[in-house]
């Protein structure tokens, strides 16, 4: 293969994107070691080179990251699937927006994207940083030199025992797999992309992943500073900046978190914005313990307690991000996780990451722990300090239960390696589980949000200013108290674990809002804490709200268990069959499923809602229109997208549960249509034909018969179906049917097609649901179409506008030119000087038909266009035309053997499949959930640009 001269590959981005990758991969390195010998040797005067050079080295580190980027995107953009990234990950019919999201689809280009924004983020510290800057790089590149072997892509070792580091995105795809197809020197344009995986092709997936990278990057700052500070000895200091870091990526990464959120309720089917998935829980974890540093370092820089907790807190929150990758790419989740990526060789590479970070900040913090400051008196229990410090342990607490439940499959995995036969321990129920356990921790950082909230730092005095503090506290609980109550009158919390965890929220908002009015005076630029804390009380309410108050709306007593495929005992509880066109009713609303249509890969079902009062009046019209995404092969469906109808008290949310079989899956349509019993006939147009349906009759030994008519009523030449997309050069031809069965007065109305395209022939059936039957065309109604022209005995005439001949039986009238001609097999093109010829023909019975063949000029050359009348076996040519005496010349030729009848075949065991199973779901209280947790996220950032305020001077932090 590798003397194979390969044809219209494009080598150069793989060569140049090789080539960055190898030369980030040093300048991080370099970077690395300069700044620790820049660290090193502070305050001597070589410090200032090394660190020049370090800056040098992570400039070069960046822009070659960017150029990497900037490379995989051009060969995405212009689809040169001779590359195995492109291949895998984009397709011809991709649209643009969705490039973004297929980057970071695959790990390499998520590894990229965690990359940059640690270059963006490694920017801004060069800038700002000042003399953190030569220990925060060191470590900061030193995590890129790690990144970027993930993506390096090289073999250590000789031949089979060689070892590969990282997965390099620029290798070509004939470099990583073994086919037939690369014998072809021109391969690339045999080759098709796989495309995107449908699930992504959302608009969240383009804005929610650069923006949780962001916030799992931005950890590795303040786990920067910390080990900055234990590497210098500094330990007071390195806090300052710190607590701009920290609260800058907790509100990012909280912000990425809520987005994902938002995208499980809006694009995912489990009805809710939460279902403790592996994936999620590994990006709550680290943003619980970066809260908890947070609230540590808040304590440090007021009170000089708690810099050891500060130390651990952020080693921990960027060392857990870390596992969540190890977790997520690693393969171990594969089996528990649908967001999980699949294994891909890397993960020694990641438990090497793993290990290297949490060893580097354990062995500091180790060696530096009896020389970090800690006050020997312990605080004061009324102080704000202690109970702020108890606050971080739940948090801590919250964290390591998610951590250890999630981490169970890396335990089984271990575990099996020693004994095979362990089966491994396992959850069954995630949400049961966690909230067991989380509801507690909910009810514990409410109760001490507000509890704390009105103490003070640094606490000496607590006799004189305990009174103050008890009043406030005691207003605070019965308000607390009296709103709880009545709020449980709308929240179903009947539970007193539930009541208490309302309690909680209900005293986290009002001890806060009371803090901000009375202590604060209105002061909202210091209120950031308040802020955060009242929107974790609102945040609680809307989780018990919408969880407890949720309610099934879509009940139908007549959907029987077992009625539709897959169905859950007591689905008619929570599900409602719609027939097309059919409304039906339920819990107060009529709905109608009225329409659905296809664009791209997505089918979307519009449903109309109606609200009814007690009198049967209309208070309400909405549509919902909940969608299914096929595959990109277009066989199955690969996912089901919710549609939400918004208010500003809940939300209707509505999502289609089960379709049609044949619907879903095309083998399954496939085996259906096979499994059809067809009866065939051949129709003479205009007179009735019967036909005879035996079924038997299930559990009986007894048949039922119906009896069908069934009338054609014509043959359309240019035949219209919803499945059929006219192309140039198709011979298409439809029949209008009448079928009405016997005893019941309604006539249905079929217009099935057949189609001959490229030797191709494609049957387009029309199902009619109210009779459970499938009419089609048979083959063989193309037999008088397809007549070789050497057999036909064309004879021409030649006639003026108005003038008959007589071809024999048969009336031949030329009736009037057609200047805009149209033709199914006729296409125009521009420079085209094209004229149609409307011929009347008439048999002796009177019975008329029309032709209308066409003649043209295209590039100083004539042709013709034949029409064709199957019914009476006519081919019709428009041969010329005598400008001179308005006159044309006719060749009319007559199919002797044409049979003058219209086979179909009509079967009528074949199920309606115009319908859907929609879940609608209302959720009371919502809104609270989306608020509370954007006014926490809100809170950090007004307390982070207070604090930037107060960095001009040396003023403690304010309580």
């Amino acid at each position: 293969m590798d003397t194979i001269q390969y044809v219209g590959e494009h080598l150069w981005p793989g060569r140049l994107g090789h080539f960055a990758i190898i030369l980030s991969f040093v300048a991080a390195l370099l970077a690395s070691l300069a700044y620790f010998y820049g660290t090193q040797r502070r305050g001597l005067p070589e410090a200032s080179r090394w660190k020049n050079i370090g800056r040098a080295a992570f400039g070069v580190h960046g822009i070659s990251v960017f150029a990497i980027i900037g490379l995989i995107f051009y060969v995405m953009i212009n689809r040169y699937y001779e590359y195995q990234y492109a291949q895998s990950h984009v397709s011809d019919d991709l649209p643009f927006r969705y490039i973004f999201s297929a980057f970071w689809e695959g790990q390499e280009g998520s590894f990229l994207l965690w990359m940059f924004w640690h270059v963006v983020l490694g920017v801004v510290l060069i800038l700002t940083s000042r003399k953190w800057e030569s220990p925060v790089l060191s470590v900061l590149s030193l995590v890129q030199v790690f990144l970027m072997s993930m993506i390096l892509g090289v073999y250590v070792g000789f031949g089979d025992e060689a070892a590969r580091i990282g997965s390099n995105p620029m290798m070509l795809l004939r470099d990583v797999m073994d086919a037939p197809i690369f014998a072809s020197a021109d391969y690339t344009e045999l080759i098709s992309g796989t495309g995107l995986n449908p699930l992504l092709q959302n608009y969240w997936m383009t804005i929610h992943p650069p923006t949780l990278f962001l916030g799992f990057a931005s950890t590795v700052v303040p786990f920067c500073f910390a080990i900055a500070g234990l590497w210098t000895k500094d330990h007071r200091a390195w806090l300052k900046p710190a607590m701009h870091w920290s609260l800058f990526s907790a509100a990012i990464l909280g912000l990425g978190i809520l987005m994902g959120a938002a995208w499980a309720y809006e694009a995912l089917t489990f009805g809710g914005y939460w279902a403790w998935d592996p994936v999620e829980n590994m990006s709550l974890v680290p943003w619980l313990v970066m809260v908890a540093g947070i609230h540590t370092n808040l304590i440090a820089r007021s009170t000089g307690y708690s810099i050891r907790s500060t130390y651990a807190f952020y080693l921990l929150s960027f060392v857990l991000v870390l596992y969540s990758s190890f977790m997520t790419r690693s393969g171990v989740l594969g089996e528990t996780s649908a967001h999980a990526f699949t294994e891909m060789g890397l993960e020694w590479q990641l438990v090497a990451l793993n290990v290297a970070f949490l060893g580097l900040g354990a062995v500091l913090l180790a060696m530096r722990y009896k020389s970090i400051p800690s006050p020997k008196k312990e605080e004061s229990t009324p102080s704000k300090e202690f109970w702020i410090f108890i606050g971080t342990l739940v948090l801590l607490f919250s964290a390591l239960l998610i951590t250890g439940s999630t981490s169970l499959p890396v335990f089984n995995k271990i575990y099996r390696f020693f004994d095979p036969s362990f089966k491994g321990f396992t959850v069954t129920d995630q949400l049961e589980h966690h909230n067991k356990y989380q509801l507690w921790i909910g009810v514990f950082i409410g109760i001490l949000s507000g509890l704390a909230q009105y103490l003070r730092f640094k606490e000496f005095n607590w006799a004189k200013y305990k009174n103050k503090y008890w009043k406030h506290l005691g207003i605070g609980l019965a308000a607390a108290v009296g709103i709880t109550a009545l709020t449980a009158l709308w929240v179903e919390a009947r539970a007193w674990q539930y009541l208490l965890l309302l309690f909680a929220g209900v005293f986290a908002v009002v001890t806060n809002v009371d803090y901000i009015i009375t202590f604060l005076k209105g002061n909202l630029k210091a209120a950031g804490s308040a802020f955060s804390h009242i929107g974790f009380g609102l945040l609680i309410v809307g989780v018990l709200a919408s969880g407890l108050n949720k309610q099934y709306i879509s009940s139908n007593p007549y959907v029987m268990t077992g009625l539709i495929e897959g169905a859950e005992q007591d689905a008619h509880k929570r599900n409602i069959i719609l027939f097309k066109d059919i409304p039906m009713s339920m819990s107060g609303y009529k709905v109608e499923y009225t329409k659905d249509t296809i664009d791209g890969f997505t089918r979307t079902y519009t449903v109309n809602f109606q609200k009814m009062d007690e009198s049967g009046a209309v208070k309400e019209s909405f549509q919902v229109q909940p969608n299914v995404l096929y595959n990109n092969e277009f066989t199955k469906i690969a996912a089901v997208n919710p549609s939400t109808r918004r208010y500003w008290n809940k939300d209707i949310f509505t999502h289609i549960t089960s379709l049609p079989e044949s619907e879903m899956d095309v083998e399954a349509r496939k085996a259906i249509e096979d499994n059809l019993k067809y009866q065939s006939a051949d129709l003479t147009p205009g007179q009735v034909y019967q036909f005879q349906d035996t079924v038997a009759v299930e559990d009986q030994d007894t048949f039922s018969i119906r009896y069908f008519n069934l009338l054609v009523d014509g043959i359309d030449r240019n035949p219209s179906h919803p499945d059929y997309h006219p192309e140039e050069g198709d011979m298409a031809i439809g029949a209008r049917l009448q079928i009405q069965q016997r005893g019941d007065d309604t006539v249905y109305t079929a217009l099935p097609v057949i189609v001959l395209r490229d030797q191709l022939l494609y049957t387009y059936p029309v199902q009619i649901n109210d009779l459970s039957t499938k009419v089609r065309l048979s083959e063989s109604i193309l037999d008088d179409l397809l007549i070789p022209e050497e057999s036909l005995d064309y004879q021409e005439f030649t006639l003026k506008q108005g003038e008959v001949a007589q071809f024999g039986d048969y009336r031949i009238t030329f009736a009037q030119f057609n200047r805009q001609p149209s033709h199914p097999n006729y296409e125009p093109q521009s420079e085209d000087i094209a004229v149609g010829a409307t011929v009347q023909i008439q048999d002796a019975a009177g019975s008329n038909y029309i032709a209308q063949p066409i003649y043209l000029i295209r590039g100083n050359r004539p042709f013709n266009v034949k029409d064709q009348i199957p019914e009476i076996g006519f081919h019709v040519r428009f041969a010329s035309i005598d400008p001179g005496t308005e006159s044309i010349s006719l060749l009319v030729a007559q199919n002797q053997n044409a049979t003058n009848t219209v086979p179909v075949e009509m079967a009528t065991n074949s199920v309606r499949s115009d319908f859907l199973v929609l879940q609608a779901i209302e959720f009371p209280g919502i809104n609270l959930v989306w608020f509370g947790s954007l006014l926490m996220l809100a809170g950090m950032g007004v307390s982070l640009w207070n604090r930037r305020k107060e960095s001009r001077n040396t003023e403690p932090d304010a309580a």
